[in-house]
């Protein structure tokens, strides 16, 4: 699970300081103001992270990728070449890692990882990787660090902290760069397997990161599905149906809600739409005698008849993949929602918060699943919500990190908002939702002046 994430000169971002990450985090803010590029930056890691496209060590964007992020230039802070692009990312491990040969230890074990990156332009302004490091912890403290710069290309400095301090230096097979701006080109002779081993853990945190865009796909009346198993719903929704039947030809059973037993995934999905008042009943079913054409099938009253997707109100087909999206997941996965209220009625806003907290509570075969959600929302309804069921112990606040972005001239900001174990905010931000008073006042004032503009007409009359 991601504990905590940062990033420098990236778009609207200077430096957004530490970002806390809890199980359901959700950032609020005004338009235009940098709440979509957090993800973006996290998305791009995890592209640069699977694809084999990308040559260089640190590659945003590429033609492969689903995100585009501009030349260098267009996503650095105001341009400013001159300054690193830099983040930061800690992130606590499902299982202790135990780490072999560090230094004259046996092994070393560990609960958390820490990865600090940093590039800067070249001559022909292109990200060079400057600085690399890796900050291994075990219950709270520092344990070990392993660092890179390109001022010394052939080595890694590795620095123990406990239990006994040291330093010592291992050789690199390249000297001119690293493999991957997570991953070192070291000798396996040189008893280094430890640096394989971050390696790894860091591809999984990134493999593990799905996002979901703010307009999700538009309904279709039949879908294509010949066995495929997504590893997510896509970045629009569009393996939706997709994941659906793969997780009924695998038999997949959760436990949507605390008062539900597990249930065959379909009826899960069901049961969701059903409490958020969306529809009463939910299946696929095939077309016809068609053995890769399927159509999802709704009833919104017990003695209406079903229709298709493509027949219900659009802002359903922009809910499921938020809805499937949040229970499909793997185990420790990383969701990044944007706007998962688009095209939804106020209610059903309030009830996506009893979901995705449902899902971060979700378990799969009696264990937990440890679904970490990321929420980028401008509703109103949806934080009401979570605040109520804070107050009601549903959710522990600490378990729950809410923001507030901003701007200041060209400086975006980001604010923690304190929130309380009954759910009451102490550091309400000036206008988070708008100036709700000042439209109300407004309004009683107009009334009244029309008021008295009719009555002294009536009496010239």
């Amino acid at each position: 699970m991601l504990t905590q994430w940062r990033i420098k000169n990236f778009k609207a971002w200077q430096d957004t300081g530490p970002i806390k990450l809890a199980p359901l985090t959700v950032i609020f803010g005004e338009n235009s103001v940098g709440k979509s590029s957090l993800g973006q930056l996290l998305q791009a890691l995890k592209h640069s992270t699977i694809s084999s496209e990308i040559e260089q060590s640190l590659g945003l964007s590429d033609a492969q990728s689903s995100l585009d992020l501009g030349s260098f230039t267009q996503y650095l802070h105001q341009g400013c070449l001159a300054e690193p692009l830099a983040f930061e990312l800690q992130w606590h491990l499902p299982d202790t890692l135990l780490l072999d040969d560090v230094g004259q230890q046996n092994s070393v074990a560990a609960d958390t990882l820490r990865l600090q990156v940093s590039a800067i332009a070249d001559d022909n302004q292109q990200l060079q990787l400057q600085t690399m490091q890796y900050i291994v912890s075990a219950q709270g403290q520092e344990i070990v660090a392993v660092s890179y710069t390109h001022t010394q290309r052939d080595t890694l400095l590795v620095h123990i902290k406990k239990p006994q301090a040291c330093t010592y230096n291992i050789a690199l097979e390249d000297a001119l760069r690293p493999e991957q701006f997570y991953r070192w080109p070291v000798s396996q002779s040189l008893g280094a397997g430890f640096i394989a081993a971050l390696a790894q853990q860091a591809e999984k945190v990134f493999e593990g990161c799905h996002a979901l865009a703010a307009l999700r796909a538009a309904p279709q009346r039949r879908y294509h599905w010949a066995g495929e198993r997504p590893v997510s719903v896509g970045d629009t929704g569009e393996f939706t149906v997709a994941a659906l039947l793969a997780a009924d030809a695998d038999h997949r059973r959760l436990q949507f809600s605390s008062d539900q037993p597990e249930l065959p995934f379909v009826e899960g999905v069901a049961y969701w739409l059903k409490q958020l008042g969306v529809a009463t009943e939910f299946s696929i079913q095939p077309v016809s005698a068609s053995a890769t054409e399927y159509q999802l099938m709704f009833k919104t009253h017990a003695e209406t008849r079903e229709v298709c997707l493509a027949d219900m109100g659009f802002g359903v087909s922009q809910l499921l993949p938020v809805l499937v999206q949040a229970f499909y997941a793997q185990p420790h996965s990383t969701l990044w929602l944007q706007q998962p209220e688009t095209h939804l009625h106020s209610q059903v806003q309030a009830g996506l918060a009893d979901m995705l907290i449902a899902a971060t509570h979700a378990r799969e075969n009696g264990q937990a699943r440890n679904v970490q959600i990321v929420v980028e929302s401008h509703s109103e309804h949806f934080l009401n919500r979570l605040q109520r069921r804070i107050a009601e112990g549903v959710i522990s606040h600490e378990d729950v990190a809410l923001y507030f972005c901003s701007r200041e001239g060209t400086q975006a900001k980001i604010e923690a908002l304190s929130v309380d174990t009954y759910g009451e905010i102490a550091n309400w931000p000036e206008h988070l939702f708008g100036d709700e008073m000042t439209d109300i006042a407004a309004r009683a004032l107009a009334a009244l002046q029309r008021k008295r503009q009719t009555e002294n007409g009536a009496d010239d009359a």
